[in-house]
This record gives structure tokens, C-alpha cells and sequence, in this order.
């Protein structure tokens, strides 16, 4: 605060503070007279020793006048025109918002305090609110909305894109013009360029339903891959008998509504497309209907070309489904079709090497890891998977910390059973030590099911994330609806920093084709599943 200013002319301010001393009352004349006489005949005296005794010169040293300082200006804090993020609660089901919703709402939005400027109104500064005062009032009420500038977004709120435009979306959806601006003071202009998106797609084994229909159905690879949208008509209870396996679990009758290819748009546009590949691939394949799989190598083109798959992980436990012979060419069909692959290899050596991914000068380093019986484990001269040791996991870390800006940890993991979406057995521990070790972000697979999801502070002040399961991407499984349903993470970065964590619904049709859910109406059903199984909620899906 600057210090308020004495009243008064410059000399009255120092008289109050003792440098000038107020002048005398005037001398009467005729004294005058007489002292200037005296004067004179002092002057003209011939005696250069006058008998008056000379005055005393004092030998004490005076006192400095004290220095007036100068009243401090204060710098001011400049203005920054900003794009103004519309943010929402974290398990808020709106999904994406128009100009003309906002213009309506604005009345009630939270406004961050930075904000002085809204569309070209000026802002009372009194009626505002700090960015935990966000975090917290969405937190009790997740359908309140909030503006705020792009510098102060944490993944722990939603941001909604606006008519399409997307502060914290894909290369395209951040290109177009976004219709919400302000000014703000003390943040951080905002640069699209600093903002890289990754999408995981889950759990890939396509055999199965999958190639049964792609193959002896005669469908066609491009049909499984060129999934749209879909719509529930009915969730109704599971009908196999006592014993079985899905007994108590719903079921989904679901139905296509079009959007052709709007699967591959959504996972291509990434800058990073990562998929969790969990079954051999050889020339020599089966359609199979039991548990030992083997891929068509036709996948893996369409993989890379029509998903944009820039990285797979292999640590999983069917790599072994057709022998060493079959692990091998998988390797060798996976570099022949140009996917970079990590937690597998010839050896322990090779197995433990991260994949790095460079997108406008920042580095993704990925390493996996598997702890599902069925695959050989690798070793010093032995083929396998990578196994989800202490030791591997330092040794796979430091690795990928010494070439890589953000490394991600991918386990396979299950904490002893498959087909739940809790944290049990060491996986709360392993969770710990892929931190400890140097990782960024643990994005996990392996129970079948998806989540839960967290998003916790990290020690630097930024966020990690924590996704325990996606559930089956390319899998087929329809004997419940946990199995039928999962979700495609996509996580935005700001920087190095963590700004966003998105989850998109779809369902698996006929084991063979997945196809986005609204978040919003049907898809509600397995992120809810996702935020009850993260302690963060829940509404009743509808």
C-alpha cells in the first residue's frame, strides 16, 4: 500500500518533519538602526585587534538534516489480452458449450479475479474469485460455470471447448478462432504452440469378435476401424445363468447413429497417439474363439495410418499366445509397419529401453510393464516382456528421464484379479514407486474395466495423473456392460505442466467396432462408474 502523503505545501511537509524551523517575529526599527551603526563603526576601526572577545566556535559536529525520501510509485501490473477459459466442475456431463450458452450464462459466472476485462466490458475487481475458490465451488456445485485466463487452468476443473474451438484441444480445434476474450493482470499470455495433446486408447487385442467380424464375417478391417456414434436403447440385466461368468452385471443394446470415422478423427488429431497392444502378431494367424490369440498383421497399417498409433506398449500377458516364434515376429511386424514399441524385447536390455516421441521440441518418453501371468519374462539373453520389478521400473525410469521432458509409466497391472476398477493388492504401492522413480503419469491397462482416474499435486507444484484401466478398446467382450464399455483418455499439456485430463465414453458393438457415446446422456454410465470407483461422486447414471 503507498503510504498516504502529509497535507499541506512542500515546505509545510518539512517543517512537520523538522528541517525547517519556522522564522522569527520581525526586529522594531529603531534597534535596527542602532545595530547596523555599530556595525559600520566596527568596520572602519584601525585596531586589527579589537578588544571584543572573538564568539566560540563550536567543535561538535552537526546533525545532517535528515533526507526527505521519495513516496514509493507503485510499478503497475500490466494488462495481457487473453483468450478467457470457460470452466466447469470435473465430473460436470457437459462435454462442450456454444457462444450463445456462455453469453447467457454470464451473468452467474465465476469470475478469477486476474480477469479485468470481459468481452470489452471492464469488471468490478470486487466480484471475483480466487482460483481455489473455483476449485472448490465446483467441486460442491460441478454445473456452475467460470472464466478464467489459460495460465491459471488445472486439470482438477473441465474446460469446455466453445462452438469447436478448443484452448486445450487437438492441433485443430486450438487453430480456430476462439470466440471469448479478455484482459487479465500478473498471468501469462497464451500460446497455442505451447500446448501438446496425448490420447491412450486402452486395451487392443483384435481377435476374437473383432476379427470375426473383419474376417469371417467379411466386414473388413477399414469397417472395425472406421467406428462413429452410438445410442443405447435398453441396459437391462444380464441374462447368463448362476455360476457364469457376467452373472449380476447389465448389459447394453445399443445401436450405430453414423458419424463414420468420427472414432479415428478424435484419435488421430492427437500429437500423441499411444495403444496398449496385448496379442502376437503373425502371418500365420487363426480367427480364434477361446483365450489364445493371434493378429492379422492388416491391423497394424490401419493402426498407424487411419488411428495415427505413434507408440504401442507390448508388456502384456498374451504377447506369448503363439510361443517365442510368434513374440519374436511380433517385434519385427511392429518395426516392419513403423510403430515404435517399448516393454518388450529380445532381451531384458531391450525390453527395458524407452520409446521417445519429439512434438514441437518437447520429448515424450514411454516405458511398460506387465504383471499378468501368461507372458515369459524378460531376461539377460531371454525374449519377453518387461515385469513389473522395483528394479525394472527405476532401471526403465532413469532411462526415460535421462532423453525425455515427460515420461509416462505404462503397467499392465491388476493387483491379483482382473475385471474391477479399484486400487488392490501392491498396485497402491506401485503406483508410489513409478512417482518415486521419476515418472510423470501413470497410464495403466490390464483389469478389463475402466478406472478409477486421479489427479493428484505433484512435489514441483504441477499435477500427475493416475488412469488404473481404460477397459477394452479393440477387445471383445459383451458379457457385461463394464466390459462393453470404456474410455479414450486424452490428457493436455501446457508446457511440461498438465492441464487437462478428458475421458471419452464409447461402447464396443458386436465385439467388433467402437463407437463414442454422448457424455452428456449414455456415456454417463461408465464415467460415473469412473468417478464413484475415484471418490468423486456420484449422480445416478440415467
Amino acid at each position: 500500500m503507498v503510504p498516504a502523503r502529509v497535507p499541506g505545501t512542500y515546505a509545510g511537509r518539512l517543517r512537520k518533519a523538522g528541517t525547517i524551523q519556522p522564522m522569527r517575529r520581525s526586529i522594531p526599527t529603531a534597534n535596527a538602526i542602532l545595530i547596523l551603526a555599530l556595525a559600520l563603526a566596527a568596520c572602519g576601526s584601525s585596531d586589527p585587534n579589537p578588544s571584543t572577545s572573538p564568539v566560540p566556535t563550536s567543535t561538535e559536529t552537526p546533525e545532517p538534516s535528515p533526507t526527505l525520501t521519495p513516496e514509493p510509485t507503485p510499478t503497475p501490473v500490466p494488462e495481457v489480452e487473453v483468450p478467457l477459459a470457460v470452466v466447469t466442475g470435473y465430473i460436470n456431463a457437459t462435454a462442450a458449450i456454444s457462444l450463445t450458452e456462455v453469453e447467457a450464462a454470464m451473468a452467474t459466472m465465476l469470475v478469477h479475479c486476474d480477469v479485468v476485462e470481459v468481452m470489452g466490458q471492464r469488471r468490478d475487481d470486487t466480484e471475483c474469485s480466487s482460483l481455489p475458490e473455483n476449485e472448490d465451488a465446483l467441486g460442491v456445485d460441478p454445473e456452475l460455470l467460470a472464466l478464467l485466463p489459460p495460465s491459471a487452468v488445472v486439470p482438477t476443473l473441465k474446460v469446455l471447448p466453445v462452438d469447436g474451438a478448443d484452448l486445450f484441444g487437438n492441433a485443430e480445434a486450438r487453430e480456430l478462432s476462439y470466440p471469448i476474450t479478455g484482459r487479465a493482470v500478473g498471468v501469462e499470455a497464451h500460446d497455442p504452440a505451447q500446448i501438446r495433446t496425448l490420447i491412450s486408447l486402452g486395451d487392443s487385442c483384435p481377435d476374437r469378435g473383432v476379427a470375426f467380424a473383419a474376417i469371417t464375417q467379411g466386414r473388413g478391417w477399414d469397417w472395425v476401424f472406421g467406428g462413429g456414434t452410438a445410442a443405447y436403447r435398453a441396459v437391462f440385466p444380464n441374462p447368463v445363468g448362476p455360476g457364469q461368468v457376467g452373472n449380476g452385471f447389465n448389459i447394453v443394446d445399443a445401436v450405430r447413429t453414423g458419424n463414420e470415422g468420427a472414432v479415428a478423427e478424435l484419435v488421430s488429431a492427437a500429437d500423441v497417439t499411444l495403444d496398449d497392444f496385448e496379442c502376437p502378431v503373425v502371418d500365420n494367424f487363426t480367427v480364434n474363439d477361446g483365450v489364445v490369440f493371434s493378429i492379422d498383421p492388416a491391423v497394424l497399417p490401419r493402426l498407424r495410418d487411419t488411428y495415427g498409433v505413434d507408440v504401442a506398449t507390448l508388456a502384456a500377458n498374451h504377447l506369448f499366445d503363439r510361443g517365442t516364434p510368434g513374440f519374436l515376429e511380433t517385434l519385427a511386424q511392429f518395426e516392419a509397419a513403423g510403430i515404435p514399441t517399448t516393454g518388450a524385447g529380445p532381451d531384458l536390455d531391450a525390453a527395458m529401453e524407452p520409446v521417445f516421441l519429439e512434438v514441437s521440441g518437447l520429448t515424450f518418453g514411454f516405458v511398460a510393464f506387465n504383471e499378468i501371468p501368461g507372458s515369459l519374462e524378460a531376461g539377460p539373453g531371454q525374449p519377453g516382456v518387461l515385469w513389473l520389478r522395483d528394479d525394472n521400473v527405476r532401471e526403465a525410469v532413469t532411462r526415460a528421464r535421462a532423453g525425455a521432458d515427460l515420461v509416462f509409466c505404462v503397467p499392465q497391472w491388476w493387483g491379483g484379479a482382473e475385471y474391477h476398477a479399484k486400487f488392490i493388492g501392491d498396485m497402491r504401492r506401485q503406483q508410489e514407486l513409478f512417482f518415486e522413480a521419476g515418472c510423470d503419469h501413470v497410464i495403466g491397462h490390464g483389469t478389463h474395466w475402466s478406472g478409477p482416474i486421479e489427479i493428484t499435486p505433484a512435489d514441483d507444484g504441477d499435477h500427475r495423473v493416475t488412469m488404473v484401466s481404460h477397459g477394452n478398446f479393440l477387445f471383445g467382450q459383451e458379457w457385461s456392460q463394464q466390459t462393453q464399455e470404456g474410455v479414450i483418455l486424452e490428457l493436455a499439456f501446457r508446457g511440461t505442466e498438465l492441464a487437462q485430463a478428458r475421458m471419452h465414453p464409447y461402447i464396443m458393438l458386436e465385439q467388433a467396432q467402437t463407437n463414442l457415446t454422448d457424455p452428456e446422456t449414455d456415456g454417463r454410465y461408465v464415467l460415473d462408474r469412473i468417478y464413484e470407483a475415484s471418490g468423486l461422486c456420484c449422480g445416478a447414471a440415467p
